[in-house]
């Protein structure tokens, strides 16, 4: 791919992450708090990250102030948030690169009440299975907060359940707290669209950070296996609004490998955004409701996979 065109692709990407932290900031209340009547009291948790992204670290620490004198209980959970275990780890990473202890902390020390004897960890504390999104994302957070040992529990879950898995075109990512992969439950089919890809996404991203940190080829093997399956779905895996995890993944395993079509689905991923923003900042898509909360959401999610995306990636082609 030409650089000069890469380059022009990049900087209608961060064009439109900026656009879509304006979007997101421009909601930020006189006390630094993220809720105000009508809207939704639990969706706070990714914008202290993408906001910080683009340099806007004090709305971010505002924000984050909010969080510690207002939501956050004294068991490490947020008011309101009943125990979703995703939505906590992302305000734990978030509130942990800004240098934000006394708040990521308190969440991590909650975090670490939800891991199952398998090591995977569910979607919300008080569900019977775990995930492989929760799981990948909390193994994340573990990496982040230097604790390898449930970092290392969590992948080893994820690896499970790649393992388990009893066909190519299918991806199952439920299982049971002692381990077992749910046969029966929700899976990805490759053989249709609009998919939960995020769910191969971050477990590809944990092996992608794992192999940063050890250098041990298996992780990069088992990084690959998610990156086939994702070669082997729909036209849309990398375009869907599901699509920026696995986007991210990708562009941190062409890094390793020099993969060019891994390199073409980050790219995707990332002229998806800046051609299906709208007006206002935000995103929103055909099979979501027309809500606030979805257009605020993608706008901070969205910043993060872009961003860190032509990050690795031109980190990559100053290389070559």
């Amino acid at each position: 791919m030409d650089k000069e065109l890469l380059r022009n692709k990049f900087e209608a990407g961060r064009n439109a992450i900026r656009k879509a932290v304006d979007f997101q900031i421009s909601f930020l209340q006189p006390d630094g708090g993220y809720i105000w009547e009508g809207y939704v009291k639990d969706a706070y948790h990714k914008q202290a990250y993408s906001w910080s992204l683009v340099g806007k670290r004090d709305e971010a620490h505002r924000l984050l102030t909010w969080v510690r004198d207002n939501t956050l209980l004294p068991d490490g959970q947020l008011k309101d948030y009943n125990g979703d275990v995703y939505k906590h780890a992302w305000i734990c990473q978030s509130a942990h690169s800004l240098s934000r202890f006394d708040i990521s902390y308190p969440v991590y020390k909650f975090l670490l009440t939800c891991q199952a004897p398998c090591g995977g960890f569910p979607l919300l504390k008080t569900h019977e299975l775990v995930r492989a999104m929760t799981t990948a994302w909390v193994g994340i957070t573990a990496i982040m907060m230097g604790d390898m040992e449930t970092a290392d529990k969590a992948v080893k879950c994820c690896i499970s359940m790649l393992e388990q898995q009893p066909e190519q075109n299918k991806f199952y990512f439920q299982m049971t707290k002692d381990g077992k992969l749910c046969t029966d439950g929700e899976y990805i089919d490759t053989a249709k669209t609009k998919q939960c890809y995020w769910e191969v996404g971050f477990s590809m991203l944990l092996m992608d950070r794992m192999y940063q940190i050890t250098k041990d080829k298996k992780y990069l093997e088992y990084a690959r296996q998610y990156f086939e399956f994702f070669l082997r779905c729909s036209e849309d895996v990398w375009t869907y609004w599901g699509s920026g995890k696995g986007a991210l993944a990708a562009a941190i395993y062409y890094t390793f490998t020099g993969d060019k079509r891994a390199l073409e689905g980050a790219v995707k991923f990332i002229d998806f955004v800046v051609e299906t923003q709208d007006p206002c900042g935000g995103f929103q898509y055909e099979d979501e409701e027309d809500i606030l909360l979805i257009y605020i959401d993608h706008a901070a999610c969205f910043s993060g996979w872009v961003l860190e995306s032509i990050s690795y990636i031109e980190s990559k082609l100053r290389t070559l």
